[in-house]
């Protein structure tokens, strides 16, 4: 189903929700690291260094 870009849209409709919430407010999250490229299309920028989580590569992500 990735060809089919749900998780695009679901991001997309979960930062619209986040923002109406909670107006002015930054969004940050814990990325798994190989989709920073992913995150960094709808605006998110790292923060800090890249760490480990259950065995998998993370970095912390800040959308303003």
């Amino acid at each position: 189903y990735r060809r089919h870009q749900f998780g695009r849209e679901l991001m997309k409709q979960s930062i619209e929700e986040t923002q109406r919430l909670y107006p002015n407010q930054s969004i940050r999250i814990s990325a798994q690291h190989y989709l920073v490229e992913f995150y960094s299309s709808f605006g998110f920028v790292t923060q800090g260094e890249v760490y480990d989580e259950d065995g998998i590569d993370h970095i912390e992500m800040l959308l303003s």
